[in-house]
């Protein structure tokens, strides 16, 4: 693993050269594309080694505050950073300031990143990806052509969406013929990976309203500089740093990963809810209250999800589940992203006056609260996993019975199964979850 974390973080590197170097908007994109090979394969190798890690250590507890305070981080130094460079220098520095950062974390990795070696050798699910990419690139082409360069009834728009449908259809047969399927159906018997998919879907397009709408409410309404804008996200990385500490120490006393998950989307979605109906004339003081909120929900929940997926399937599954998850998300946010701008796009069309486009970022954070508030409900429906207060987790196959729905001791939202302690030495996952069992009628 190490090794393809070195492969796509360089993949991104180069990319990122490359982008500091072109002459034409035609270069760009496509270095971009580059750029993005490897930054989206370093996501997804990156949390795939996060899991192992914390899944080797035993301590699951703390990973969601960890990664809160880096979001967090990163939320006040990038846009601050990048504010800087285009205030002050060439936008070429966007793209070559990745280059000593992610120097620094190539050097880092592989001198101290050790993972269990395995000798297994997995063919590349060739069709299934290709099925897949078409798929893919149908729905975002639906989702950004649509009502903008093509009317929704136009033969581009309907072949597309049949070209969505076709793609996604022999996508799912290939997994089911595959012998190695780059998705294999049996992790959908997973209750817990079903109901996540579900959350990172409508979460997705939830969120799809809060960074990039969030700046764009600085800028516009609050009439902040690039600088400036950086500047004025410091309480929501407040918030969120505040609310996966919270989170983490609720999860170190044997809170329910179930119960943070669902109070942090509410939270999220109630605090976008409230940004919606702040007004142009509202302060800003009462806008960075409602940003604190909104980082406050985000980091109570942040990571558990990962974490939730990673500790409920087996070892050999992590990588398989964690790239599925993301790539949901990302789905979801794309379609979040264009629905949105859509959307924005319509209201601002004939006048660009600082109330036309306040009106339309309130609408925009009122449809994002109230998908995250729906995201709040699917969460809910997860099973009930809680880690001890006292050393690290034992896996229970009562969650692996239930999460699948092949096992006896099938969950219910809500109730609980306690796991016969006599099976703990085989059981595969690593959550212990502990539902009640259902009274006999």
């Amino acid at each position: 693993m190490r090794t393809i974390f070195l492969v796509t973080l360089g993949l991104f590197l180069a990319g990122s050269v490359l982008c500091g170097l072109a002459t034409s908007m035609g270069e760009l994109i496509v270095f971009r594309a580059v750029q993005g090979l490897g930054g989206g394969g370093l996501m997804s190798v990156t949390m795939i080694a996060i899991g192992h890690l914390v899944i080797e250590s035993g301590e699951k507890r703390g990973a969601s505050a960890f990664a809160g305070l880096l979001v967090g981080m990163g939320l006040v130094v990038g846009p601050l950073l990048g504010g800087l460079l285009v205030d002050h220098a060439s936008w070429r520095w966007v793209f070559f300031v990745n280059l000593p950062l992610g120097g620094l974390a190539w050097l880092l990795v592989a001198r101290n990143l050790h993972l269990p070696h395995t000798t297994t050798v997995a063919r590349l699910d060739g069709l299934g990806a290709t099925f897949l990419s078409a798929a893919a690139a149908c729905l975002l082409l639906v989702c950004e052509w649509g009502g903008q360069r093509y009317a929704w009834g136009s033969p581009t728009i309907l072949l597309l969406a049949l070209g969505g449908i076709a793609g996604a259809a022999a996508f799912a047969w290939r997994q089911t013929t595959a012998p190695e399927p780059f998705f294999p159906p049996r992790l959908l018997r997973h209750r817990t990976l079903r109901v996540i998919t579900a959350l990172q879907l409508v979460a997705g397009i939830g969120l799809a309203s809060s960074i990039v709408y969030v700046t764009l409410a600085i800028q516009l309404i609050h009439h902040a500089s690039p600088t400036g804008t950086g500047l004025r996200l410091i309480p929501l990385a407040v918030g969120l740093a505040v609310g996966a500490t919270i989170g983490a120490r609720i999860l170190r006393r044997g809170g329910s990963v179930r119960l943070a998950i669902a109070v942090g989307q509410a939270l999220a979605g109630a605090a976008l809810l409230l940004l919606a109906g702040l007004g142009v004339e509202a302060s800003f003081a009462a806008f960075s209250a409602g940003l604190v909120a909104f980082g406050a929900g985000l980091g109570l929940g942040l990571g558990n999800e990962l974490l939730l997926v990673q500790t409920s399937v087996e070892r050999t599954d992590l990588g398989m589940a964690t790239a599925g998850m993301r790539f949901i998300e990302t789905i979801g946010a794309a379609v979040g992203a264009s629905a949105f701008g859509i959307l924005f796009s319509s209201m601002t069309r004939h006048t660009h006056t600082v109330h036309a486009v306040g009106t339309a970022i309130g609408w925009i954070f009122a449809l994002g609260g109230v998908m995250l508030l729906v995201a709040s409900q699917v969460a809910l429906r997860l099973p009930d996993v809680r880690y001890p207060a006292a050393g690290p987790g034992v896996p229970s196959a009562g969650d692996d019975a239930a999460a699948s729905g092949t096992g006896h001791q099938r969950d219910r939202p809500g109730r609980h199964v306690r796991a016969d302690p006599r099976r703990r030495r085989n059981r595969k996952t690593h959550a212990q979850v502990e539902v009640d069992r259902p009274r006999a009628r």
